[in-house]
C-alpha cells in the first residue's frame, strides 16, 4: 500500500487472452502511459495489475481513493479496550456501539419495564462497517495487533450523521464481527434490565430500598397522659411512652 509503481517493479508474461481479469494492464506502457500511479490495495507477485488497485495517473495513497463510491469515511476516537485490545485490522467489519444515558424515553420504559437503573442503554448505531485504517495505518495485509487510539471507517452517509452525533451524547466502542457472517443483524436497544437473574434483581432491590428509605415516614413518637395533684389542683402531663421502639 502506498508504494510507486514503476518499470523495474513490473514484467509482462504470456497470459491466455480468454482468461485475462476484467480492468487489468496488458502492457507496461499502457499501465504508465499517463503517469505513475499509486498502489491502494494490496498485490502479490506476479498478480495481474488491476486498475480497481491503482490510483489515477500521478496519483497519491489516499483514503479517498479506496472508499467505495458513494461512502464516507468517519475516525473515531477510541482506546485500547473500546478498540476491542488493538485487534482490530484494515480490512475488518465491525459494528459501532454507543453506551449512554438516554433518560426517561418511552423506548427505555418499554423495553426495561420500569427497571432500576434502566436509563443507562446501549445500542448498535452503525452495523457492518469496513475498517479503513487504524492508526495512520491502511494496509489491509497487516496482520499484528496495533494499538491506536483512532480507527477510520466507510460508512453510508447517514452512518456518518449517526456516529457525528452519537459521539456528543455517549461513549463510543466497536465491536468485531465475524469475517464470515453477513448482514446488518439485530440492532436493539439494551438495558440494565435486560440482563435478567441476579444482576438486574440486586440492582432493584437496592434502588427499592432506598426508595423505601426516602419516601416512608418517620413514625409519630407515642405519649401517655400522667394527672400531678397538688392540693386540689389537679394538672395533666403527656410524656412520652416507654413502650415505643
Amino acid at each position: 500500500y502506498g508504494m510507486a509503481l514503476d518499470r523495474a517493479q513490473l514484467s509482462e508474461i504470456p497470459w491466455s487472452q480468454e482468461s485475462v481479469p476484467q480492468g487489468a494492464f496488458t502492457t507496461i506502457n499502457a499501465l504508465l502511459a499517463d503517469g505513475t500511479r499509486v498502489v491502494l490495495s494490496p498485490m502479490e507477485i506476479n498478480e495481474p495489475v488491476l486498475l480497481t488497485k491503482l490510483s489515477g495517473p500521478n496519483g497519491r495513497a489516499t483514503l479517498s481513493n479506496m472508499m467505495t463510491p458513494g461512502m464516507r469515511a468517519v475516525t473515531i476516537r477510541t482506546d485500547e479496550i473500546a478498540g476491542v485490545g488493538g485487534f482490530v485490522t484494515p480490512g475488518d467489519r465491525v459494528d459501532v456501539v454507543l453506551t449512554r444515558d438516554a433518560g426517561e424515553i418511552q423506548e427505555v420504559a418499554k423495553n426495561a419495564q420500569g427497571a432500576a437503573g434502566s436509563t443507562i442503554t446501549s445500542e448498535i448505531v452503525v452495523a457492518d462497517a469496513k475498517v479503513l485504517s487504524v492508526g495512520q495505518g491502511a494496509d489491509e495485509r497487516q496482520t499484528t495487533p496495533q494499538i491506536s487510539n483512532s480507527v477510520t471507517i466507510e460508512v453510508t452517509t447517514d452512518g456518518a450523521q449517526k456516529v457525528a452525533l452519537a459521539r456528543t451524547v455517549g461513549t463510543l466502542s466497536l465491536s468485531l464481527r465475524s469475517a464470515s457472517e453477513g448482514g446488518d443483524g439485530k440492532n436493539g436497544v439494551t438495558t440494565i434490565s435486560s440482563f435478567g437473574g441476579s444482576i438486574a434483581s440486586d440492582v432493584q432491590a437496592a434502588a427499592g430500598s432506598v426508595f423505601d428509605a426516602v419516601t416512608k415516614e418517620p413514625e409519630k413518637p407515642k405519649f401517655k397522659t400522667v394527672i400531678v395533684t397538688r392540693g386540689t389542683k389537679a394538672e395533666e402531663y403527656q410524656v412520652p411512652s416507654r413502650d415505643q421502639k
